[in-house]
């Protein structure tokens, strides 16, 4: 193989490449190194190159000349010259340039072939990812998270649709206008919230209030305080938690879950910026930013009457939904960076096996980030050597199974069966299936990733 960068160069028709560069926004992403694990992701936006060479490096870096790019990676594994990911005109495609160790593509080893939204490339230890659509609004950039160490934890991403949500939010951070986030359990949304906090401008305090926890016939007197002798056991004046949060911001977590009653009553705090302690004969005035949180379906609780419709649209000003853990797998070495200072006094000696490292990223999550709180907090305490093993790791993990395509819906089934149809046909060459069924290729890559059809084996 040639050591002249420019002979790995695919050349193709530049009607071709823009109509490709305009149907989604690829990018390739170095998710993270299994020896160095503290170390976040990084994004490469692909949208105006040709190919991305990857080899080992001094440091971790990512050089631009032209329309090709070479990103260096500090991994012994990798040889200096390791891979290419290139544009072809059925689509990207990886291939290897000789390297000592090769490379594997979703668990198995191949020299050359074309990628699909998600794949995971493993080049020594390594891990890439290759995404091809939700990206951005505006487009992509390259993004080294490494270098952001003044970026709080909770908006570290790589994912492009994320990242475009966490800008809008840091740019309401800076206004009073309340917050809604909604989510699955799990998902960081306190976190979130105690970011927004720290970009306003509010020099008060961060109160969380957790909604379903708080004891049902004490709510307003612990939201709102009481009087000395309100009632039996209010022994003294309490000023109460949204008194508490004056000047700063009052997190409201699981906020569906207020009985009608108090809803009543902190939609009126909203409405008059003031708040009367229980027993109180006089109201005391407030300077609250709201930020709640829930993981329920709020609209459909209006419908049925079980949260008021005023009270929501006090508290959504600006409505975010945050991604499940398995709709991000790209910040899952970013989150592990995060989280391992918080489970271990010695996050640097922390490493993580090549097959631990595949079952990570294969898992569903449907605890999400708490989930793998805990799940590094266990593999850590279990390992005796540093290196987290498949298993130190949760049977849930250690015995996952994807779901087979019987479980598919019958429209997915019938159009599986014509995806594998023209894919014989026409020999795996995604370009011809679009012609065929007049369709994009990234739309005809997007479908075989939905209904569970592997490219790799129509190809020659």
């Amino acid at each position: 193989m040639s050591g002249d960068h420019n002979d790995t160069v695919s050349r193709t028709d530049s009607a071709a490449t823009d109509a490709e560069a305009d149907e989604g926004a690829p990018r390739l992403l170095v998710v993270c190194g299994c020896t160095r694990l503290t170390v976040p992701g990084l994004r490469v936006a692909l949208g105006d190159l040709q190919e991305v060479t990857v080899g080992r490096g001094p440091q971790r870096s990512l050089a631009r000349h032209g329309k090709a790019a070479t990103l260096s990676i500090p991994d012994h594994e990798i040889s200096r010259t390791h891979l290419v990911v290139r544009r072809q005109p059925a689509g990207w495609e990886v291939a290897d340039l000789g390297s000592k160790n090769g490379i594997l593509v979703n668990g198995e080893e191949v020299r050359t072939t074309t990628l699909t939204d998600g794949d995971l490339i493993e080049v020594g230890g390594t891990v890439l990812m290759f995404r091809e659509d939700g990206g951005g609004p505006d487009g992509d950039t390259d993004r080294d998270l490494a270098a952001e160490t003044a970026t709080p934890v909770a908006f570290r991403t790589v994912s492009s649709e994320f990242e475009h949500r966490v800008t809008q939010l840091t740019k309401i951070a800076l206004t009073d206008v309340a917050v809604l986030v909604r989510g699955e359990t799990g998902t960081g949304k306190e976190l979130i919230a105690r970011a927004i906090h720290d970009g306003s401008a509010r020099r008060g305090r961060f109160v969380p209030i957790n909604c379903g926890a708080l004891p049902r016939n004490l709510i307003e007197s612990e939201l709102f305080g009481h009087k000395r002798g309100a009632f039996s056991g209010a022994y003294d004046d309490s000023d109460g938690l949204v008194r508490r949060a004056h000047g700063g911001t009052l997190f409201l977590d699981e906020i569906a879950e207020l009985p009608e009653e108090s809803q009543v009553a902190l939609l009126r705090v909203l409405q008059d910026a003031e708040v009367r302690p229980v027993g109180a004969s006089d109201a005391v005035k407030v300077d609250i930013r709201v930020v709640a949180a829930t993981h329920q379906d709020i609209p459909a609780r209006i419908a049925d009457g079980r949260f008021r419709q005023d009270l929501y649209a006090r508290i959504a000003g600006f409505e975010m939904v945050l991604p499940a853990l398995r709709d991000r797998r790209e910040d899952l070495g970013t989150l592990i960076a995060s989280i391992l200072p918080r489970v271990t006094a010695h996050p640097e000696g922390v490493t993580l096996h090549r097959t631990a490292a595949r079952a990570l990223l294969g898992y569903a999550w449907p605890l999400n980030i708490r989930e793998l709180e805990q799940g590094l907090r266990t593999a850590v305490a279990l390992t005796d050597t540093g290196e987290i093993h498949l298993e130190h790791l949760s049977e849930a993990i250690r015995n996952y199974i994807p779901p087979s395509f019987a479980n598919l819906r019958a429209e997915d089934r019938v159009l599986r069966e014509r995806l594998i149809e023209l894919l014989r046909e026409h020999a795996g060459n995604v370009a011809a299936v679009g012609r065929a069924m007049g369709k994009a290729p990234i739309q005809i890559r997007r479908w075989c990733l939905r209904v569970q059809v592997d490219l790799s084996k129509f190809r020659g």
